[in-house]
């Protein structure tokens, strides 16, 4: 058995955050644990309010999980506070694998992440990243660096890399001419992660799906462009059998494969 953690918020609408995460990872054939560092109460349309879980908490939960389970990969989502980043970067081990997905802000707008806490991340949980999954929007706000083709996605990925993340994988949902293809950047180059553009737009927890999968297969044992072309393959399926809640809204779904 291969164990994979997500450290996250929970979404109650259960689109995206801890419960797609381990939607995702049981598809992906891990077992999934959680650990949750932040509560939302949402739907499908917003997020109507948000509460942090103490930190001393989050670290019981982490050090639970430690006692018992070899753990193969974590990933982080939403961390809410400096406070919640702090607590999770203390309480991982040195040597863990650790996606770092840097949610800063909803889909919808909500801030999901705090001014002194985008510089504990930063600070913190980076340096100690083997992949992080930041969207255009997030990599432009924490690098500075304006993001329209291959070379600025370049530029902005070694900011990312100077603070510490063995790899950095861009992710071109934003740029429709990028055609559904994201940019994967370490120190050895930069590799493009072909990908389809699908004809729906605002889908609720990709990013959550996508870095759930990249957990999922590095713990299973792949190296890192392999999982993440893996995992890119399985987002964009979960896209295209999306759910399309009552409000209209799409979002990922991750059991794809049950509900054909």
């Amino acid at each position: 058995m291969n164990y994979a953690v997500s450290i996250a918020g929970s979404d109650s609408s259960a689109g995206a955050g801890l419960q797609t995460d381990l939607k995702t990872m049981n598809a992906c054939g891990v077992w999934g644990m959680s650990v949750a560092a932040a509560l939302t109460a949402q739907n499908g349309t917003k997020v109507t309010a948000s509460a942090k879980v103490e930190a001393s908490f989050i670290k019981e939960q982490i050090n639970a999980l430690l006692a018992e389970f070899p753990i193969s990969c974590w990933k982080t989502g939403m961390l809410n506070t400096a406070e919640t980043v702090h607590a999770v970067a203390s309480a991982l081990p040195k040597d863990a694998n650790l996606i770092v997905d840097p949610v800063i802000v909803s889909t919808s707008g909500s801030i999901l992440l705090d001014a002194e806490g985008e510089k504990a991340l930063c600070r913190d949980l980076l340096p100690s990243a083997l992949v992080a999954t930041p969207n255009i929007p997030e990599a432009e706000y924490l690098s500075g660096i304006s993001i329209t083709d291959k070379k600025s996605a370049e530029k902005a990925g070694e900011w990312f890399l100077a603070q510490g993340a063995e790899y950095v994988l861009i992710k071109g949902g934003h740029i429709k001419e990028w055609n559904g293809a994201d940019y994967l950047i370490s120190s050895e180059g930069t590799e493009c992660i072909e990908g389809r553009r699908l004809p729906f737009s605002d889908i609720h927890g990709t990013g959550c799906c996508l870095s759930s999968a990249i957990a999922s297969y590095i713990a299973k044992g792949m190296q890192v462009k392999d999982a993440v072309s893996a995992a890119k393959e399985f987002v964009t399926a979960a896209i295209e059998h999306s759910v399309i809640y009552p409000s209209g809204r799409r979002t990922v779904n991750p059991l794809w494969m049950q509900f054909e």
